[in-house]
C-alpha cells in the first residue's frame, strides 16, 4: 500500500508519527507544570486535522481513485498536512534536542553588523509599522501555495507537480534542520535587551499584531533556518520559471515578509541567509527524490505518480 503513495504523501506519514508523540508529550508536560495554554490543545487539534486529512485521502483513494474530487484533494492534502505539522514543531523541538544554538546565531549577527539587527530595528517601531509587518508576516500562508495553486487552476499539472514538490521538500528539509540546530528566536533569547514592545492599534481587526503574538509559542526552538525566507524565495524561483507576471506581485510581498521577520523579532539575520540557501537545495533535491521513488514503484509493478519533472514512467512490464 505504501508504494502506491507519492513521495510527499509518504514523507507526511513518516513525520506524522513522531510529531504525534512529541505533541502529546508537550501537552502532558505543560499540564504537569501548570503551563497549559491555548497553543498546546491547539497543537493536538491541528495534528488531528492533519491525520484526518491523510486518512480521508487514503480511504477515498481506495474507494474512488479516479473521482475528480479525489484527484483534486490529493494534490493539496500533502501540503496542508505539511503546514499543520510545521505549526506544531515550535513547541516540541526541545523534547528532541536540548542543545540550543541561538547564542551562536546571535554572535554571528553581531559579528556581521556590530549589533543584533532586531535590536537595531527598534528605532523604527510604531503601531502602524507593527500592524503592517504583522500583515506581511502572516501573508506567508497565502504566498507559499500561490504559484502551485495558479498552475493547477491553469491546468498546467506538470509544472504544478514540480513546484508543489519543491515547496514540500523545502519544508521537510527545514524541519530536519530545526531539530539538528534548535534555536530560540530573538523575541525570546534577547527579551531582556529590548526596550520597546511591539504593539499595534488595539481596535484594528482586534489588533492583528497582538493576536499574532498571542498565538506564538513561548518556548519555540524553530528559528534556524527561516522557512519563511526559504519558501518565499522558492516561490519566487518557481514564479520566475512559470509565472513571470505573478512575480511582479510576489516580489514586494516576499521582501516585506523578510523585513518583518527581523522587525517582529522572529529571526536572526543568519536564519534568513540559511533559508535563502535552502531554497535552491530543495529545487535540486525534490525531483531527484521523486524520480528515485518512482523507480521503486516501477520495480514493484505499481503505477508511478506523475514525476516532478512531468514524466510518467510506465510500470515494469508495460510499454
Amino acid at each position: 500500500m505504501l508504494f502506491r503513495l507519492r513521495i510527499e504523501e509518504l514523507v507526511a506519514l513518516v513525520f506524522l508519527l513522531p510529531t504525534t508523540y512529541l505533541t502529546f508529550s508537550a501537552q502532558r508536560y505543560a499540564e504537569q507544570n501548570a503551563m497549559l495554554g491555548a497553543r498546546f490543545p491547539g497543537g493536538v487539534v491541528r495534528l488531528g486535522v492533519a491525520a484526518g486529512f491523510l486518512a480521508a485521502l487514503g480511504l477515498a483513494m481506495r474507494l474512488a481513485p479516479q473521482a475528480r474530487f479525489v484527484r483534486g484533494a490529493r494534490e493539496f492534502v500533502p501540503f496542508l498536512a505539511c503546514v499543520l505539522i510545521y505549526t506544531n514543531l515550535h513547541d516540541t523541538i526541545g523534547f528532541v534536542n536540548s542543545h540550543d544554538v541561538h547564542q551562536w546565531l546571535d554572535a554571528l549577527d553581531r559579528a556581521w553588523f556590530g549589533i543584533s539587527p532586531c535590536l537595531w530595528a527598534e528605532r523604527f517601531i510604531t503601531p502602524r509599522r507593527t500592524e503592517l509587518m504583522s500583515l506581511c508576516y502572516a501573508s506567508f500562508f497565502a504566498l507559499a501555495p500561490s504559484v502551485p495553486l495558479l498552475l493547477l487552476i491553469a491546468g498546467r499539472r506538470q509544472e504544478f507537480r514540480q513546484a508543489l514538490l519543491g515547496i514540500v521538500t523545502c519544508f521537510y528539509l527545514g524541519y530536519a534542520l530545526y531539530v539538528a540546530f534548535p534555536a530560540a528566536p530573538p523575541r525570546l533569547y534577547l527579551a531582556h535587551d529590548f526596550h520597546l514592545q511591539l504593539k499595534g492599534y488595539p481596535n484594528l481587526m482586534h489588533s492583528l499584531s497582538q493576536r499574532t503574538l498571542e498565538l506564538l509559542p513561548a518556548d519555540s526552538r524553530a528559528a534556524f533556518p527561516s522557512l519563511h525566507a526559504a519558501v518565499s524565495l522558492l516561490t519566487l524561483l518557481y514564479a520566475w520559471r512559470y509565472l513571470r507576471r505573478w512575480l511582479i506581485v510576489l516580489a514586494p510581498a516576499a521582501v516585506g515578509l523578510w523585513i518583518s521577520t527581523i522587525y517582529l523579532r522572529h529571526h536572526y539575520f543568519v536564519d534568513l541567509v540559511a533559508g535563502w540557501m535552502l531554497a535552491p537545495v530543495a529545487v535540486y533535491v525534490g525531483p531527484r527524490i521523486d524520480r528515485w521513488w518512482t523507480r521503486r514503484q516501477q520495480a514493484l509493478g505499481y503505477q508511478p505518480a506523475l514525476g516532478a519533472g512531468g514524466e510518467v514512467v510506465a510500470p515494469a512490464g508495460r510499454p
